[in-house]
């Protein structure tokens, strides 16, 4: 089973993400704090991490290279309102989707990042 960590610093997204990629037959944690996804990757060790551009702690553009940097094999994805600038690759991505309550286009490009 893939695992997924899903960073959003608000706590009703956490919860329906959480629900709706378990349903999907992931194993997820949740988090708010860009420090804990940090900490997470190394004891969780997800195969993804699914994170909101803007995270109270620390940005998680700047988290999502931190990632790439210790652990390349982690998959990132952005998921924000707000579109990453530039190449995606500089901010240790490997793709964008913009939040919505519609989580159909979230779960499609997990399914296309994670391999079966």
């Amino acid at each position: 089973m893939s695992r997924i960590l899903f960073a959003d610093g608000e706590p009703h997204i956490r919860q329906l993400c959480l629900e709706e990629l378990q349903d999907e037959g992931y194993e997820v944690k949740v988090t708010g704090k860009a420090a804990e996804v940090v900490r997470l990757v190394d004891s969780f060790q997800p195969d993804m991490v699914i994170m909101e551009v803007i995270l109270p702690d620390m940005s998680g553009l700047e988290t999502g290279r931190m990632i790439k940097g210790t652990n390349r094999k982690t998959r990132v994805l952005l998921y924000s309102h707000i579109s990453p600038p530039g190449d995606l690759s500089c901010w240790g991505a490997d793709d964008f989707v913009v939040k919505s309550p519609n989580l159909d286009g979230l779960k499609a490009a997990v399914r296309r990042l994670l391999p079966v």
